[in-house]
């Protein structure tokens, strides 16, 4: 539950951010399904702003063509990409695909929309990003405490990925595993980034659609470890992937699952997946991205 009545933030937060409150908040959740997204424990958070979208296609090639930045697809040759029709998911690399063809060129057809989120980034793409806008990834605390935005459910708006009136909650893969998509909530793969109501602090894609990049390494006794309360955490100084968080369109109901509030995703630092994606923050008492 949320523990103490938010601070103010101060000064309006730019364009396109949302100014989040100081506050404390229970992060993890001791039912969770795996055993690294708990114990539930108490965090207090420094206020700081929050991009209200994921950083999208159009905002990333503008950046890309203002400075020549390559990433981490780019300089590889290639990004994995997903492989349908089969019973259990299946990742492969493919040869030219990247943020402008996330499916490779045979696949050019299915190029996201500019207001879609950009995806086959790596985490150093999306860090890079950050930093050259003046702001930062999230910690994975503030990730947490954004998007639950006061609430102790499993999604920002109840327990079910559906709304009360029965109408989708998020952007997450419709069937019972991945041979074939559904579709049935309007999406194949990615959605725009506010084709879903946002929560209740204003950030829109607080779950689904695709995993959020954040600043923090891995650790899978990260929870334990601050069980006892902690402030401004940041993560463990080292590791081999870095935390992700919110599930994406690859998940649904039935295989994966991990598109809730506190459920916990890992990535390597430099791979390019057609299901990541990433905003920023600026403020708070987190340090750096680097």
């Amino acid at each position: 539950m949320l523990l103490a009545v938010l601070a103010g933030c101060g000064e309006p937060p730019p364009d396109g951010m949302v100014a989040l409150p100081a506050g404390t908040f229970t992060m993890g959740h001791d039912g969770a399904e795996r055993f690294d997204e708990k114990p539930a424990h108490l965090v207090t958070l420094s206020a700081f702003a929050m991009d209200e979208t994921l950083v999208t296609v159009a905002a990333f090639r503008t950046w890309v063509e203002q400075s020549a930045y390559v990433t981490s697809a780019e300089r590889l040759g290639y990004a994995m990409v997903a492989v349908e029709g089969m019973k259990d998911w299946k990742w492969e690399a493919v040869q030219g695909a990247n943020w402008r063809q996330p499916w490779g060129p045979a696949h050019a057809d299915l190029a996201q929309g500019d207001d879609h989120p950009v995806t086959s980034v790596s985490w150093i793409d999306a860090n890079a990003y950050c930093l050259a806008h003046d702001k930062r990834l999230p910690t994975e605390a503030e990730w947490e405490y954004a998007m639950r935005a006061g609430s102790n459910a499993r999604y920002p708006w109840g327990d079910s990925t559906r709304w009360p009136d029965g109408t989708f909650g998020l952007n997450n893969w419709q069937g019972i595993n991945h041979a074939r998509n559904l579709a049935t909530d309007g999406w194949r793969y990615t959605s725009p980034v506010r084709a879903y109501p946002p929560n209740a602090w204003g950030l829109y894609d607080a779950v689904g659609n695709v995993w959020q990049f954040t600043a923090d390494w891995y650790g899978a006794d990260t929870f334990a470890t601050d069980a006892a309360g902690v402030v401004n955490p940041t993560g463990p100084a080292t590791g081999w992937a870095r935390v992700a968080r919110g599930g994406s369109w690859w998940c649904s109901d039935s295989t994966c699952g991990a598109f809730g509030l506190w459920d916990r995703g890992k990535q390597h630092p430099m791979a390019p997946y057609p299901n990541n994606g990433f905003r920023c923050v600026r403020g708070g008492d987190a340090g750096g991205g680097a």
